[in-house]
């Protein structure tokens, strides 16, 4: 560093990305200088007074959460050493690579990022969610949110998500690797309001920590307001926000990384480029593909007697749903969020009528507030927002709610679902119930990366484009929604851009020390993303069900009766299927043989190339636990409608031991009666979201139906 500079590298913000870049550049030897507008929360020091002036808000008293309406969308973001970390509900989760479209380039793709993925894991100290010490059980939010989907066939779309919490003895205090105490989750349900017990591994305590404990040095107070070339470097402004009338005060670096959360770091570079036209020469790309991604929250309030679900961390469960909507999947996800009873208590205090409204829950309703909590979805929204500058010169955003009307009316619609399976009420904020505008706590995009000038405002690195040495390391340069909390995405990216910095600067091999204690960890998410692509691959155009009975005659001995349930799961891939499988289960009972025995397997209905109308292939065990198969056929002899109808109700068929005499085999031949023609007509029913595609997916198969029926050939 020459005598001129204050510092190698000024660092504009200590959150994700900034945490990160202060970290690495301290640890590789660079002097760091920090600049965060808000304080130091220490443990205790977070607010829980039913009081708006106890620290809620940054523009009442310098305090926790910074609340903006960009016209169409309001923006929610922390204030405070270790920035979004401090009120985020602990979620580390990797957006899954199937579901990334062509706005993400190669170096943000899960094959370039895995590796720094699993560095900021071990970083952060990532473990999914267990038993509370303290009673030896799950949270009762968790165990319900586990059984909401069980026994169906996205059973495996809920998983417990990797949280940057520490779990164990909430009463003993423990180093965690950046030597930092910390102590097991005390199960408060307070994560998103700040936690003062000391188990939430906020950046303050990890990669905060270790940039101080490399010589990093951190400046609370100071909110950055003006960017300007300086020589070969750059001299940056800030106020002192606790001291407004306080002259500015100044640091100069070569180097600097902008972190103030894409809403800042947007409005601060659009200032310097037309306002201050410090820097002139940013890319007109510069706000544009801002994402909320996807962010919706609704409030579940149970009916009847619950236990309390505020208990646990915010975020103990994560869903994974792939929603059908118009010609494409809408692909998001949903968890559960304690609702933090001191913010309960906050809402009650400054909401009008407390009195009216406590006995309406207590009398009217018969709940507690203790049995209300969150419900929190994500997903791809369009992207398509532009940050700009008003008159003022504060970012307001162009936003079009119209651009992501698929994914809004898959939320709402999952929502009477969940209300009904969860035997709950929900609740949209008035935020959009009355005035249709979304709030995000994750905002993205607005600095997408580019090769030139004209096709983005960063390389690939978070360099600027025409400003060497000002780098961008924060939210603002993911490309699109995520789709997932997207605070890890934004700890690797930054991981992987002050890697490239610090080799770029003369160290090509330079590599964090931590890499050699890194152990690659389990990734619930990706389990449950590829569970329901499977799903998705077998469910493609919806399906549709019916279940038929067939026996032999009344008086005929031995006796058989079959009767089973067919689901066609996804009448996409049954049409394709040119052996047109439909999956088959139920219950057999033959004379002497199965006395009421599970049997499964599948039917061909109307196989190509073949002149049978359905082939079964099906298996049950006898009354003594042996394997037999059952295999048989409709034919059709004719087009005449009795003969038509005759063919498809009567099954020729025959059972014998898998591995048994074939002297034991037996034929028989069952038939569909007229009652139970009327059954199978009545169960015929679709496997769709909504009834539109419940009766479009009938339609199809009734279609393929008559004319196969009508069109096989005859049988010799």
């Amino acid at each position: 560093m020459t005598e001129r500079f204050d510092a190698d590298a000024i660092v504009v913000g200590s959150g994700f990305g900034g945490a990160v870049a202060a970290a690495r550049l301290a640890q590789a030897g660079f002097s760091v200088v920090v600049l965060e507008r808000g304080r130091r929360w220490r443990l205790g020091d977070f607010p829980r007074k039913p009081e708006l002036k106890d620290g809620w808000l940054w523009d009442l008293d310098r305090g926790l959460f910074d609340i903006r309406w960009l016209d169409n969308m309001g923006s929610v973001q922390a204030a405070g050493w270790g920035g979004g970390s401090l009120v985020y509900a602990n979620v580390f989760a990797r957006p899954f690579s199937e579901t990334l479209d062509d706005r993400w380039p190669a170096h943000l793709r899960r094959e370039q990022l895995d590796p720094y993925y699993d560095l900021a894991a071990h970083m952060m100290g990532v473990s999914p969610v267990g038993e509370d010490p303290r009673t030896g059980k799950l949270p009762p939010r968790t165990e319900l949110m586990e059984q909401l989907l069980k026994n169906t066939d996205k059973d495996e779309a809920t998983v417990r998500p990797n949280l940057a919490v520490t779990f164990g003895d909430p009463d003993t205090w423990r180093p965690n690797i950046h030597g930092a105490p910390r102590r097991g989750c005390a199960f408060v349900g307070e994560c998103v309001i700040g936690c003062n017990h000391g188990a939430k591994n906020t950046l303050d305590y990890t990669y905060l920590a270790a940039a101080e404990n490399a010589g990093a040095r951190a400046v609370t107070d100071a909110q950055v307001t003006r960017i300007e070339r300086d020589g070969d470097g750059y001299r940056v402004f800030a106020s002192t926000p606790s001291e407004p009338d306080a002259p500015p005060r100044a640091w100069s670096a070569p180097k600097v990384v902008l972190a103030a959360g894409a809403v800042a770091t947007n409005e601060l570079l659009l200032r310097s480029r037309d306002v201050h036209r410090t820097l002139p020469r940013l890319s007109h790309q510069l706000g544009k593909g801002f994402s909320g991604n996807g962010d919706f929250l609704t409030l579940a309030e149970l009916r009847g007697r619950r236990p309390d679900m505020t208990t646990g961390p915010t975020i103990t469960t994560n869903t994974v749903l792939d929603v059908p909507e118009g010609r494409r999947p809408v692909w998001y996800q949903v968890q559960d969020g304690a609702f933090p009873p001191p913010l309960n208590a906050l809402f009650d205090a400054i909401l009008p009528a407390r009195r009216v409204r406590d006995w309406w829950q207590r009398s009217v309703r018969h709940t507690d507030r203790r049995q209300t909590f969150t419900v929190l979805a994500m997903g791809k929204d369009s992207g398509k927002g532009t940050l700009r500058l008003d008159a003022r010169g504060d970012a307001t955003l162009a936003w079009n709610n119209r651009w992501q009307a698929q994914l809004y009316r898959s939320q709402t619609r999952v929502g009477p679902a969940v209300a009904h399976l969860l035997d709950a009420r929900l609740y949209n904020p008035f935020t959009w119930s009355l005035m249709r505008r979304t709030i995000t706590v994750h905002a993205l995009g607005g600095v997408r990366s580019g090769p030139d000038a004209a096709a983005g405002v960063v390389d690939d690195a978070g360099e600027v484009h025409g400003y060497p040495g000002l780098f961008v390391m924060d939210g603002s340069v993911i490309p699109a929604a995520t789709g997932v909390n997207p605070s890890a995405t934004i700890l690797a990216t930054a991981e992987r851009s002050v890697e490239t910095i610090i080799r770029r600067s003369g160290r090509p091999e330079w590599r964090a020390s931590e890499w050699d204690s890194v152990v690659p960890g389990e990734i619930p998410e990706d389990a449950a993303y590829v569970s329901q692509s499977r799903l998705h691959a077998t469910t493609r155009g919806d399906g549709v069900v019916f279940e038929e009975q067939m026996a032999t005659g009344p008086r005929e001995h031995p006796r058989m009766v079959v009767s089973l349930r067919a689901e066609i799961p996804g009448m996409d891939p049954f049409l394709t299927d040119e052996a047109h499988t439909v999956p088959m289960r139920g219950v057999i009972d033959v004379d002497d043989v199965a006395t009421q025995m599970e049997i499964s397997g599948s039917m061909s209905l109307f196989p190509d190339g073949r002149a049978e109308a359905m082939v079964y292939a099906l298996r049950f065990d006898d009354d003594h636990g042996r394997p037999w198969r059952l295999s048989g056929t409709k034919v059709v002899r004719s087009r005449h409608p009795m003969d038509l109808l005759a063919g498809l109700t009567t099954l020729r068929t025959e059972i014998s031991p898998v591995d048994g005499d074939p002297a034991e085999t037996q034929r028989f031949v069952i038939t569909i009666g007229p009652r139970d023609l009327a059954r199978l007509g009545m169960s015929l029913t679709g496997r769709a979201f909504t009834l539109p595609r419940r009766l479009r997916a009938l339609a199809r198969f009734a279609s393929f139906f008559m004319t196969s029926a009508l069109r096989r050939r005859r049988a010799s």
